[in-house]
């Protein structure tokens, strides 16, 4: 990996001494610091399926004196790529230490915090990140949490929020019908299934989603009735079956913890 670094470093320094196709590129290349050339040079290796390379490059853009915020939360993101949390928080940190209302790190630190089981510590992150990044990925990836952390009222304000961004996204409808089925909230998550399933973009995801909507509220004989094309009857059966089990289960937050696992 040395040597590989080595070499790309190299690559990197004499690009400022090699004559380029068009002006506009000269002068893009010539406003870069040696940090960003790095960056974007990690995001090319990357892109190649290099990430060991990539990810020493992405870390050594962080380091250089010069490196802004964006390049510690361009490391964090490889390294919470690849798996390595505990890096990457160390990398959103400093973004933050750089930039403290930086809504981007506040995302990754977020994520970081619960991939490593802190899920109460990422709810705060991102609780404070979504509405300074302001996007429907920002606003799902808290309701997402809220929802694993059982606190299923906040998880479907937040998921509403976020379809204010993304009217339209499916993604977004599920996941706040699965908020309310977890609570037993059959108005709210009953007529998004029902949309959801008619909409002509509807993907198995989906269809695998609703299918444990309706057997978290129990509707067991509408999913039988008119079973989703794309998912076995063993499929059905077996989801139906462990949503009685998360029925059975006492609190909210034992079932959403136990809702993790199907919808991973």
């Amino acid at each position: 990996m040395r040597l590989a670094l080595f070499t790309v470093l190299c690559a990197v320094a004499l690009t400022g001494c090699q004559t380029t196709g068009s002006i506009s590129k000269k002068t893009a290349d010539a406003e870069l610091s040696q940090s960003d050339r790095l960056v974007k040079l990690a995001g090319d290796i990357e892109s190649r399926g290099e990430h060991d390379t990539a990810m020493a490059l992405y870390a050594r853009a962080a380091a250089m004196p010069e490196s802004s915020a964006a390049a510690n939360v361009k490391a964090g993101d490889a390294y919470l790529r690849f798996g390595y949390v505990d890096e990457a928080m160390t990398q959103y940190k400093g973004a933050l230490v750089k930039s403290p209302n930086n809504g981007q790190a506040m995302l990754g630190l977020g994520s970081a915090l619960i991939e490593s089981g802190d899920l109460s510590a990422g709810i705060r992150a991102l609780s404070e990140a979504a509405p300074i990044v302001n996007t429907s990925r920002a606003y799902n990836w808290l309701g997402v949490a809220q929802t694993m952390a059982g606190l299923t009222g906040e998880a479907q304000s937040t998921f509403t929020t976020a379809l204010k961004l993304e009217p339209g996204d499916l993604d977004l409808q599920t996941n706040l019908a699965l908020a309310a089925a977890l609570e037993g909230n059959a108005s709210v998550a009953l007529p998004i299934a029902e949309r959801v399933v008619a909409s002509g973009r509807v993907q198995l995801r989906h269809k695998n989603n609703i299918v444990i909507v309706y057997g978290l509220l129990g509707q067991d004989d509408l999913v039988k009735s008119a079973p989703p094309t794309g998912l076995s009857s063993k499929e059905i059966a077996s989801l139906l079956a462990r949503c009685r089990e998360i029925r059975a289960m006492g609190s909210v937050k034992a079932k959403a913890a136990a809702l993790g696992s199907m919808t991973a």
